[in-house]
């Protein structure tokens, strides 16, 4: 990620995009391990349960950290923007 370039709107949208296809498909992976459908339970026991809750809040954190960097830099050109809007008279 160190490497991110968003330079360009549609560069930061990608990026915001990326963010929300990897968290969906990280969510899934996990919603897969909880619910194997196999007749031991293994997909509900304590253990897996409690894995299952802290990958999801990896999983969210990564997600809102991802998709924050894009948002803020977007943010950051709009508000540099209307600076020089606002000192163009």
């Amino acid at each position: 990620m160190a490497d991110l370039n968003l330079d360009t709107a549609a560069l930061r949208t990608d990026a915001a995009q990326q963010a929300g296809d990897d968290y969906t498909t990280t969510m899934e992976t996990i919603r897969n391990t909880i619910d194997t459908g196999d007749a031991a339970g293994t997909g509900t026991s304590l253990g897996t349960m409690v894995k299952s809750q802290l990958e999801i809040t990896e999983a969210e954190t990564m997600y809102q950290v991802r998709q924050g960097i894009p948002n803020n830099v977007s943010k950051a050109v709009k508000t540099a923007a209307q600076a020089v809007k606002q000192a163009a008279g």
